[in-house]
């Protein structure tokens, strides 16, 4: 018998799609769906893989049905060892992310019974809040300066906001008055792109315009506006910790209700000094 013979699939016919590095961020182009895909199908979870979901999501079930507080979750281990892998197997599996085509991460993993029944029962815990939520992202180099802000923008991201504190805000207002939609498609009737000119909103004439006439008792004319703008949503490096806090549970929520969200930190290592990823 040949060594190759031992294995499920045959090593010299197979290519890692991943080059044996898992990388744990919100990417959903086509070669990293592709890649993930191949993550979760053959993702095998036993011993430690194993060990570390059950751990991770019997403690948050558990705490959801107390009503108490959930612990961060620190995954250590020495370079290469899978942190990595582990946690981008949890992000997906915790959404039970969808492919569009028909299959979902949980339909294509191989799961032991216990660790499949933690996530059937997290389905229907969250019913009774705002559904599932999964963020995940890079603290890399340079994010020790402005860790809260860094934070944000994986959060932003993740429901679909622009990464900037203060353009995520704007968004986020616009929203809660009902005129999002409004005047994003009044800025591309004016054939202009709705993202360039939110980026550049101090100075954009569409959005002033398209923002007046959907709440004409903002200011008198478009340039009184954009320095309502400017005043209201300044750009700033760093924010408190209530107003992290607030900005995550207005991004996130869901009619009021906010979902059982999960937030993974990888490279955490970077601004610690410390070998792990961090999983909320």
């Amino acid at each position: 018998m040949l060594n190759q013979e031992i294995y499920a699939k045959d090593p010299l016919a197979n290519k890692l799609a991943n080059n044996g590095v898992a990388e744990v961020k919100d990417d959903t182009s086509e070669q990293a769906l592709n890649t993930l895909r191949y993550e979760l199908e053959t993702f095998v979870c036993d011993g430690e893989y194993e060990k570390g979901l059950d751990k991770v999501l019997s403690t948050f079930l558990t705490n959801v049905s107390n009503g108490s507080e959930q612990p961060g979750v620190w995954i250590s281990g020495f370079y290469g060892s899978g942190k990595s892998h582990l946690a981008k197997m949890l992000r997906s599996l915790w959404v039970d992310f969808d492919f569009n085509n028909g299959t979902t991460a949980r339909g294509i993993t191989s799961l032991p019974r216990e660790i499949s029944d933690h996530f059937k029962e997290l389905s229907i815990e969250s019913l009774r809040h705002g559904g599932l939520h999964a963020a995940s992202g890079t603290l890399g180099q340079g994010a020790s300066d402005w860790v809260r802000t860094a934070l944000l923008s994986i959060v932003f991201k993740s429901a679909g906001l622009p990464e900037l504190y203060h353009l995520a805000r704007f968004v986020i207002w616009l929203k809660q008055q009902g005129i999002e939609q409004q005047v994003k498609q009044q800025v591309e009737a004016a054939g202009k792109d709705w993202l360039i000119e939110l980026n550049a909103l101090f100075m954009s004439p569409v959005i002033a315009k398209a923002l007046l006439q959907a709440k004409p008792e903002l200011a008198s004319d478009e340039k009184e506006l954009r320095e309502v703008l400017r005043a209201e949503y300044k750009r700033v490096d760093d924010v408190s910790n209530d107003q992290m806090v607030t900005a995550i549970k207005e991004a996130l929520s869901v009619d009021g209700k906010f979902p059982l969200t999960l937030i993974v930190l990888d490279e955490v290592q970077q601004y610690i000094g410390v070998n792990t990823d961090r999983v909320y």
